[in-house]
């Protein structure tokens, strides 16, 4: 037997008919010192890998298994001799059965990978989905998603504010996972708003039509109401609470556009929307702080911080510092004075 073929055999590089040779070889029954003394060198070979500890005797079987049967001699020729011939073997065959293992191990379903896309305080990003569907993120907001749309769903989980225009795919529904409640469309154009630390969830419907749930108990869902477009449905956690109404797409859906509005906003409000919208850190002096709620209105459309400030300024009565990334807010109490005064 040539050397080099058993190396070859050794490694599981041979094509079918040489491993078909090798195993011939290996069915001799006369075996000459020659062979012998390859089947030794390779048994050692094996003795000397820490790693190959399996056991010999069990690996036996199933080698035996997989060659073809001869019928029985009238006498035996190998006598004592054969179970050490087939250790040998077994040390010979030993790397082949690990390779058919490692290749069973590698056809074993991966774990599903999972992708996750965030846009950054100040930034608002397009997310393009495997199926062809659009996320529009807003500042500060993240979207996770498995790679690919596995199975037969298309699942995201939402945190932060997001429009979305998802692709039609009448077999695999388009669910988003905001918390406890899960929006669920086919093919269809909604803004879902659902912060950190904030207790509401409030899912407005552009086009189509969505199916909102919320968990339940054991594992069970409860529907909260199936929107129709212009219908927003607002969920508020602690009480479990909803309520489903009309809402205003200029002042729900026009961050998409860049224009930033306020409705009836209190100061933490505002300060919380300027500094997701520019990515900046905002401090509010307390000294002559006021101690009446605001209550604020306005829309910006496109404009810059300074110029934002400087409108909600000269309502509020507040003057700005500014350094990079950091605003500071410190109020006149004598303008403040006068404004209430007229009030």
């Amino acid at each position: 037997m040539n050397h080099s073929l058993l190396d070859r055999f050794y490694r599981g590089e041979c094509t079918p008919e040489e491993a078909q040779a090798v195993l011939r070889w290996f069915r001799s029954e006369n075996l000459k010192p020659g062979q012998e003394q390859e089947l030794r060198a390779l048994w050692n070979e094996q003795a000397e890998t820490p790693h190959l500890t399996h056991d010999a005797e069990a690996l036996l079987g199933r080698i035996k298994a997989q060659l073809p049967q001869q019928e029985a001699p009238e006498t035996p020729v190998l006598h004592m001799s054969q179970p050490r011939f087939w250790l040998k073997v077994a040390a010979v065959l030993l790397p082949l059965f690990l390779l058919a293992g490692l290749a069973l191990y590698s056809l074993r379903p991966e774990p599903a990978a999972y992708v996750s896309v965030e846009a950054a305080p100040g930034v608002r990003k397009a997310v393009y989905l495997p199926d062809g569907s659009v996320v529009h993120l807003h500042a500060g907001s993240r979207v996770t998603f498995q790679k690919g749309f596995g199975g037969k769903k298309r699942e995201i989980d939402l945190q932060g504010e997001a429009f979305f225009e998802v692709a039609k795919d009448r077999q695999r529904p388009f669910i988003v996972h905001t918390g406890a409640i899960s929006t669920q469309a086919l093919g269809t154009s909604f803004n879902i708003r659902y912060m950190a630390g904030e207790e509401a969830i409030a899912v407005s419907l552009a086009t189509g039509v969505v199916q909102v749930e919320r968990q339940a108990e054991k594992g069970r869902k409860q529907l909260l109401g199936r929107l129709t477009p212009g219908l927003q449905l607002a969920y508020h956690g602690a009480s479990q609470e909803f309520a489903v109404a009309p809402f205003d797409r200029a002042e729900v859906l026009g961050w998409k556009e860049g224009v930033l509005t306020f409705r009836s906003a209190d100061m933490d409000e505002v300060v919380r929307k300027l500094e997701q919208w520019y990515g900046v850190e905002i401090e509010v002096e307390a000294k002559g702080k006021p101690g009446k709620a605001w209550d604020y209105t306005g829309a910006y459309d496109n404009e810059s911080l300074d110029k934002v400030l400087e409108g909600i300024g000269f309502v509020k009565g507040f003057t700005y510092k500014r350094t990079k990334k950091k605003v500071k807010i410190e109020f006149n109490q004598s303008q403040q004075d006068m404004r209430h005064a007229k009030e």
